[in-house]
């Protein structure tokens, strides 16, 4: 097959149809990476483990297209969608353990793996998985003020389908949710008719609900921080992009219209009597090393999280969620997790 060189490593992508996105995003990572290999994208029922062959797309460089071939095992493998651990077992019995990103967890089982570590316990939000309206409407009324978020991951993307929920003083009850890329809210004058509004919506089901934390703004507008961490070529965790974002709203984040600073930014919205600068950046990745940390002591082989933070007016540290599949982020700000994830499964090859 014409650009697939037999002498060179091949690295396998394992994508699924019901993460269109991901599959897009596996041809800028090749396009941007420099060095020599053979890669292919390829769904996991494409295994043959009795030809020990793979059936996928191979990335043509020259041509900047894909050709469907047949292909034998890769000697590494980057996951991009759920594996069946008995699967993950049977794929490792024949490359070893060069299977990596081999947990795609949602918000509730990323949220349960860290509150099992104590060091980590202050840093999450109080949250529950929503399984009645009962539970709703007592964390309502606990907190006053809460996230209702998608189990899955996918579906929270952008802030689709997340909803902020706040009781007033007077008994109303006010909520904020995105619509087009803009931040709407509606108010309701009991929680009976909210909650027949947003199970309408969604049918209440999947969902958990986390208690909001208020940031520190910039005008009026919430700040959230964005941590991608990578393994390098020696198997260490790195952070290759350090965001501090501004939304354009006093609710919560919408990815595409917030404002990406350097995290320097954060400083100039901070009382800098309080604490200095270098104490936020030191705290922010020593914090993003503890979370890497907690998934290799569980047994997973991680090497590409993205980590969304938040920063109160009292200097704590928050964890809004891990995501085991981020984008690499767009624009001036240089994000090395685009290529990263390719450099990490060729230095698994040469082991």
């Amino acid at each position: 097959m014409d650009n697939f060189n037999e002498y060179l490593p091949l690295i396998g992508i394992c994508v699924s149809e019901e993460k269109r996105l991901m599959c897009e995003l596996v041809e800028r990572r090749i396009k941007k990476f420099l060095g020599k290999a053979n890669f292919i994208r390829f769904y996991i029922e494409d295994l043959d483990f009795e030809m020990l062959q793979v059936k996928g797309d191979v990335f043509e460089k020259d041509t900047k297209e894909w050709k469907e071939g047949i292909f034998p095992f890769p000697d590494a493998i980057y996951v991009q969608c759920h594996i069946d651990q008995e699967v993950l077992k049977q794929i490792e019995e024949v490359i070893g353990k060069k299977v990596f990103n081999n947990f795609i967890f949602d918000k509730w089982e990323g949220w349960s793996l860290l509150a099992k570590d104590h060091l980590l316990r202050d840093n999450l939000p109080v949250t529950v998985i929503l399984e009645s309206k009962m539970d709703l409407k007592q964390c309502l009324f606990m907190y006053q003020d809460i996230m209702l978020k998608p189990v899955d991951v996918s579906k929270g993307h952008s802030s689709r389908g997340i909803f902020r929920v706040k009781l007033k003083k007077d008994g109303k009850i006010k909520v904020f949710f995105a619509k087009r890329l803009k931040m709407k809210e509606k108010e309701f004058s009991s929680f009976k008719d909210f909650f027949n509004w947003f199970s309408g919506k969604t049918s209440a089901k999947d969902y958990i609900i986390q208690q909001s934390i208020q940031t520190v703004t910039r005008g009026e507008n919430i700040t959230d921080i964005r941590l991608n961490m990578n393994k390098n070529a020696k198997g260490k965790w790195k952070v290759s992009c350090l965001l501090f974002r501004v939304a354009a709203n006093g609710s919560h984040m919408i990815p595409k219209t917030a404002t990406a600073l350097t995290i320097e930014n954060l400083i100039k919205v901070y009382p800098q009597d309080k604490i200095k600068w270098e104490e936020i950046e030191k705290s922010i990745i020593l914090l993003g090393h503890k979370i890497c940390h907690v998934f290799e002591q569980q047994g997973y082989h991680m090497a590409n999280l993205g980590i969304d933070l938040g920063l109160d007016g009292s200097g704590h540290l928050w964890i809004f969620e891990v995501n085991p599949l981020p984008f690499p982020l767009d624009g001036t700000v240089k994000d090395h997790s685009l290529t990263k994830p390719i450099e990490y499964a060729l230095s698994l090859v040469s082991k």
